[in-house]
């Protein structure tokens, strides 16, 4: 894992463990359609097999999709994105996705 993934990681990990994440409508429908908790979303950020950077958004927000277990012990993966407010870094959450 590069320099660049690790900082990205560790600034999504920060962002959760502060409560600092915005969970968009697209995330939330996907999680109820596959049966997922956000311990099963969390799982994935504890013990991640693969993390890439997806380029960026529309906005310039850097693009991560972080694959894993989730607690359910399914393959899955988040895409989320970094991005700055008011009050500083914050992780969105943009979809999810079964992983192969």
């Amino acid at each position: 894992m590069g320099a660049d993934t690790r900082k990205a990681l560790s600034t999504i990990r920060r962002c959760i463990a502060a409560d600092r994440v915005r969970l968009l409508p697209h995330f939330t429908e996907r999680m109820g359609a596959r049966g997922m908790t956000w311990p099963d979303v969390l799982a994935v950020f504890d013990a991640p097999a693969d993390v890439r950077h997806g380029g960026a958004d529309d906005w310039g927000r850097e693009r991560w999709i972080v694959s894993g277990t989730a607690a359910d012990g399914l393959a899955a993966a988040v895409v989320c994105v970094i991005g700055r407010d008011a009050a500083g870094e914050l992780t969105v959450f943009v979809t999810l996705f079964w992983e192969d």
